[in-house]
Protein backbone atom coordinates (compact mmCIF):
# COMPACT_ATOMS: atom_id res chain seq x y z
CA UNK A 1 0.00 0.00 0.00
CA UNK A 2 2.83 2.54 0.65
CA UNK A 3 4.29 1.83 -2.79
CA UNK A 4 0.67 3.71 -4.45
CA UNK A 5 1.26 7.12 -5.28
CA UNK A 6 -1.96 9.40 -5.07
CA UNK A 7 -1.35 12.80 -6.70
CA UNK A 8 -3.28 11.88 -10.07
CA UNK A 9 -6.86 13.89 -8.99
CA UNK A 10 -10.10 13.78 -10.70
CA UNK A 11 -11.78 13.85 -8.21
CA UNK A 12 -12.72 17.28 -6.06
CA UNK A 13 -12.22 15.66 -2.88
CA UNK A 14 -12.83 12.28 -1.39
CA UNK A 15 -16.23 10.69 -0.15
CA UNK A 16 -15.11 9.95 3.22
CA UNK A 17 -18.10 8.37 4.19
CA UNK A 18 -17.57 6.11 1.14
CA UNK A 19 -13.78 5.70 1.92
CA UNK A 20 -15.03 4.69 5.82
CA UNK A 21 -17.67 1.78 4.60
CA UNK A 22 -15.04 -0.16 1.77
CA UNK A 23 -12.62 0.52 5.22
CA UNK A 24 -15.36 -1.51 7.29
CA UNK A 25 -16.17 -4.60 4.52
CA UNK A 26 -12.54 -4.98 3.72
CA UNK A 27 -12.25 -5.17 7.83
CA UNK A 28 -14.66 -7.70 7.67
CA UNK A 29 -12.95 -9.97 5.40
CA UNK A 30 -15.25 -8.79 1.78
CA UNK A 31 -12.97 -9.01 -0.90
CA UNK A 32 -13.32 -6.01 -3.44
CA UNK A 33 -14.11 -7.02 -7.24
CA UNK A 34 -12.29 -4.48 -9.25
CA UNK A 35 -8.48 -4.27 -8.55
CA UNK A 36 -6.43 -0.59 -7.68
CA UNK A 37 -5.45 0.31 -11.38
CA UNK A 38 -1.61 1.94 -11.20
CA UNK A 39 0.46 3.26 -13.92
CA UNK A 40 4.03 4.55 -14.07
CA UNK A 41 4.74 7.97 -15.44
CA UNK A 42 8.00 10.93 -15.24
CA UNK A 43 9.76 8.17 -13.19
CA UNK A 44 7.09 7.76 -10.96
CA UNK A 45 5.57 3.99 -10.28
CA UNK A 46 2.35 2.79 -9.08
CA UNK A 47 0.49 6.16 -10.07
CA UNK A 48 -3.00 5.32 -8.40
CA UNK A 49 -5.63 5.66 -11.85
CA UNK A 50 -8.65 4.38 -10.37
CA UNK A 51 -9.23 2.87 -7.09
CA UNK A 52 -8.22 6.05 -4.61
CA UNK A 53 -11.64 4.79 -2.32
CA UNK A 54 -10.46 1.31 -2.31
CA UNK A 55 -6.94 2.58 -1.60
CA UNK A 56 -8.23 5.07 1.13
CA UNK A 57 -10.65 2.07 2.58
CA UNK A 58 -7.45 -0.51 2.78
CA UNK A 59 -5.73 1.97 4.61
CA UNK A 60 -8.62 2.80 6.89
CA UNK A 61 -8.47 -1.16 7.45
CA UNK A 62 -4.92 -1.41 8.59
CA UNK A 63 -4.21 -3.52 4.75
CA UNK A 64 -0.38 -3.38 4.30
CA UNK A 65 -0.89 -4.96 0.63
CA UNK A 66 -3.47 -5.26 -1.84
CA UNK A 67 -3.59 -6.68 -5.63
CA UNK A 68 -3.01 -3.81 -8.88
CA UNK A 69 -3.53 -4.03 -12.20
CA UNK A 70 -0.55 -1.60 -14.37
CA UNK A 71 -1.79 0.42 -17.17
CA UNK A 72 -0.21 2.65 -20.35
CA UNK A 73 -0.89 5.78 -22.09
CA UNK A 74 -0.01 7.51 -24.44
CA UNK A 75 0.20 10.95 -22.81
CA UNK A 76 -1.13 12.50 -19.28
CA UNK A 77 -4.23 13.50 -21.34
CA UNK A 78 -5.11 10.04 -21.70
CA UNK A 79 -4.56 8.92 -18.04
CA UNK A 80 -6.80 11.89 -16.84
CA UNK A 81 -9.51 11.05 -19.35
CA UNK A 82 -9.07 7.23 -18.36
CA UNK A 83 -9.40 8.06 -14.75
CA UNK A 84 -12.46 10.13 -15.54
CA UNK A 85 -14.24 7.83 -17.43
CA UNK A 86 -13.69 4.80 -15.22
CA UNK A 87 -16.14 6.55 -12.87
CA UNK A 88 -18.52 7.42 -15.19
CA UNK A 89 -21.38 5.06 -14.49
CA UNK A 90 -20.10 3.04 -11.54
CA UNK A 91 -21.52 3.57 -7.97
CA UNK A 92 -19.95 6.45 -7.28
CA UNK A 93 -20.35 8.73 -10.62
CA UNK A 94 -17.99 12.14 -11.10
CA UNK A 95 -20.00 15.17 -10.07
CA UNK A 96 -20.53 18.47 -11.03
CA UNK A 97 -17.18 19.69 -9.42
CA UNK A 98 -15.16 16.67 -10.27
CA UNK A 99 -15.74 17.03 -14.16
CA UNK A 100 -14.67 20.95 -13.99
CA UNK A 101 -11.98 19.88 -12.06
CA UNK A 102 -10.86 17.09 -14.68
CA UNK A 103 -11.44 19.64 -17.54
CA UNK A 104 -8.99 22.20 -15.53
CA UNK A 105 -6.50 19.33 -15.73
CA UNK A 106 -7.03 19.28 -19.43
CA UNK A 107 -7.11 22.70 -20.23
CA UNK A 108 -3.62 23.16 -18.16
CA UNK A 109 -2.63 20.74 -20.93
CA UNK A 110 -3.18 22.26 -23.95
CA UNK A 111 -6.34 20.16 -24.94
CA UNK A 112 -8.53 21.60 -27.40
CA UNK A 113 -12.49 21.83 -26.61
CA UNK A 114 -13.32 19.43 -29.45
CA UNK A 115 -10.86 16.72 -27.83
CA UNK A 116 -12.17 17.23 -24.43
CA UNK A 117 -15.20 16.38 -24.95
CA UNK A 118 -14.07 13.37 -26.87
CA UNK A 119 -11.71 12.34 -24.52
CA UNK A 120 -14.52 12.52 -21.61
CA UNK A 121 -17.40 11.15 -23.99
CA UNK A 122 -19.29 14.45 -23.18
CA UNK A 123 -21.81 16.03 -25.63
CA UNK A 124 -20.32 19.12 -27.03
CA UNK A 125 -22.55 21.93 -25.92
CA UNK A 126 -22.24 20.32 -22.00
CA UNK A 127 -18.44 20.38 -22.55
CA UNK A 128 -18.53 23.83 -23.99
CA UNK A 129 -20.53 25.31 -21.16
CA UNK A 130 -18.26 23.34 -18.71
CA UNK A 131 -14.78 24.87 -20.30
CA UNK A 132 -16.44 28.15 -20.18
CA UNK A 133 -17.25 28.06 -16.45
CA UNK A 134 -13.88 26.60 -15.75
CA UNK A 135 -11.99 29.33 -17.79
CA UNK A 136 -14.14 31.93 -15.42
CA UNK A 137 -12.60 30.60 -12.55
CA UNK A 138 -9.79 30.02 -13.87
CA UNK A 139 -9.12 33.59 -14.20
CA UNK A 140 -10.38 34.35 -11.09
CA UNK A 141 -8.45 32.55 -9.10
CA UNK A 142 -5.49 34.12 -11.09
CA UNK A 143 -6.52 37.59 -10.39
CA UNK A 144 -6.53 36.50 -6.71
CA UNK A 145 -3.40 35.19 -6.57
CA UNK A 146 -1.87 37.84 -8.53
CA UNK A 147 -3.49 39.99 -5.75
CA UNK A 148 -1.84 38.15 -2.92
CA UNK A 149 1.84 38.17 -4.52
CA UNK A 150 1.40 41.62 -4.31
CA UNK A 151 0.02 42.23 -0.48
CA UNK A 152 2.27 39.38 0.86
CA UNK A 153 4.04 38.43 -1.39
CA UNK A 154 5.61 42.27 -2.62
CA UNK A 155 5.27 42.25 -5.93
CA UNK A 156 4.73 45.53 -7.90
CA UNK A 157 1.16 45.40 -9.72
CA UNK A 158 2.75 45.22 -12.84
CA UNK A 159 5.18 42.39 -12.55
CA UNK A 160 2.50 40.20 -10.73
CA UNK A 161 0.12 41.02 -13.38
CA UNK A 162 2.98 40.06 -15.73
CA UNK A 163 3.75 36.54 -13.66
CA UNK A 164 0.13 34.99 -13.46
CA UNK A 165 -0.98 36.44 -17.21
CA UNK A 166 -3.53 38.82 -15.86
CA UNK A 167 -5.06 42.33 -16.51
CA UNK A 168 -3.49 45.70 -14.62
CA UNK A 169 -6.74 46.83 -15.01
CA UNK A 170 -8.64 44.45 -13.74
CA UNK A 171 -5.74 43.58 -11.07
CA UNK A 172 -6.71 46.96 -9.37
CA UNK A 173 -10.25 46.09 -8.86
CA UNK A 174 -9.54 43.64 -6.67
CA UNK A 175 -6.38 45.34 -4.48
CA UNK A 176 -8.72 47.76 -2.71
CA UNK A 177 -9.98 45.41 0.02
CA UNK A 178 -8.07 42.31 -0.68
CA UNK A 179 -5.08 42.68 2.14
CA UNK A 180 -7.69 43.45 5.20
CA UNK A 181 -10.18 41.13 3.93
CA UNK A 182 -7.29 38.42 3.52
CA UNK A 183 -6.08 38.64 6.79
CA UNK A 184 -8.82 39.00 8.70
CA UNK A 185 -10.18 35.87 7.08
CA UNK A 186 -7.29 33.83 7.49
CA UNK A 187 -7.73 35.04 11.74
CA UNK A 188 -11.38 34.20 11.75
CA UNK A 189 -10.98 30.59 10.44
CA UNK A 190 -8.22 30.08 12.61
CA UNK A 191 -9.94 30.97 15.81
CA UNK A 192 -13.13 29.04 14.34
CA UNK A 193 -11.62 25.71 13.92
CA UNK A 194 -9.73 26.64 17.35
CA UNK A 195 -13.38 26.64 18.94
CA UNK A 196 -14.65 23.32 16.80
CA UNK A 197 -11.54 21.67 18.01
CA UNK A 198 -12.08 22.43 21.53
CA UNK A 199 -15.22 21.79 22.24
CA UNK A 200 -15.46 18.64 20.47
CA UNK A 201 -12.44 17.79 22.83
CA UNK A 202 -14.63 19.00 26.20
CA UNK A 203 -17.69 16.73 24.24
CA UNK A 204 -15.18 13.70 24.00
CA UNK A 205 -13.53 14.10 27.52
CA UNK A 206 -17.38 14.35 29.16
CA UNK A 207 -18.73 11.27 27.23
CA UNK A 208 -15.92 9.26 28.55
CA UNK A 209 -15.60 10.62 31.78
CA UNK A 210 -19.14 9.52 31.91
CA UNK A 211 -18.33 6.19 30.33
CA UNK A 212 -15.66 5.79 32.92
CA UNK A 213 -17.78 6.33 35.83
CA UNK A 214 -20.54 3.73 34.47
CA UNK A 215 -18.39 1.25 33.60
CA UNK A 216 -17.17 1.48 37.47
CA UNK A 217 -20.90 1.06 38.65
CA UNK A 218 -20.97 -2.04 36.11
CA UNK A 219 -23.71 -0.35 34.41
CA UNK A 220 -21.68 -0.93 30.64
CA UNK A 221 -18.72 -3.41 30.57
CA UNK A 222 -14.78 -3.11 29.67
CA UNK A 223 -15.68 -4.41 26.07
CA UNK A 224 -17.94 -1.43 25.35
CA UNK A 225 -15.69 1.06 26.57
CA UNK A 226 -12.97 -0.41 24.36
CA UNK A 227 -15.17 -0.37 21.47
CA UNK A 228 -15.82 3.24 22.08
CA UNK A 229 -11.79 4.40 22.21
CA UNK A 230 -11.83 1.88 19.45
CA UNK A 231 -14.49 4.29 17.02
CA UNK A 232 -13.03 7.60 18.23
CA UNK A 233 -9.96 6.19 17.47
CA UNK A 234 -11.01 5.14 14.08
CA UNK A 235 -12.79 8.90 13.73
CA UNK A 236 -9.77 10.86 14.22
CA UNK A 237 -7.76 8.21 11.50
CA UNK A 238 -10.56 9.15 9.12
CA UNK A 239 -9.96 12.64 9.88
CA UNK A 240 -6.20 12.80 9.51
CA UNK A 241 -6.95 10.96 6.17
CA UNK A 242 -9.01 13.81 5.23
CA UNK A 243 -6.62 16.55 5.94
CA UNK A 244 -3.93 14.83 4.52
CA UNK A 245 -5.69 14.29 0.90
CA UNK A 246 -6.82 17.60 1.06
CA UNK A 247 -3.39 19.19 1.42
CA UNK A 248 -2.23 16.65 -1.04
CA UNK A 249 -4.05 18.67 -3.31
CA UNK A 250 -3.63 21.93 -2.11
CA UNK A 251 0.12 20.70 -2.56
CA UNK A 252 -0.07 19.44 -6.48
CA UNK A 253 -2.34 22.36 -7.40
CA UNK A 254 0.12 24.87 -6.48
CA UNK A 255 2.83 22.87 -7.79
CA UNK A 256 1.27 23.57 -11.23
CA UNK A 257 1.02 27.33 -10.54
CA UNK A 258 4.78 27.33 -9.81
CA UNK A 259 5.55 25.78 -13.01
CA UNK A 260 3.27 27.67 -15.21
CA UNK A 261 4.51 30.94 -13.28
Amino acid sequence: MAELQTNLFVRKQLDQRRALYLGELISDGVEMKDPIEVTDRGGVQNIVVDGRHRKEGYELAGASETKAKVLEFEDEAEMIAYAYRANVGGSLPPTQEDTEHTIMLLLERSEPMKRISERLGLPAGMARKYINSVKSKTSRQKLMKAAAAITDGGLTVAKAAEQYDVEVDKLKEVLSGHKRKHKQGIAEIQRGLTKTYKSLGQKNAALIRSLLEKCEDGDVTERQVREIFAHIEQLQKQSAHSVADWKKRFDSANEKTAKTA
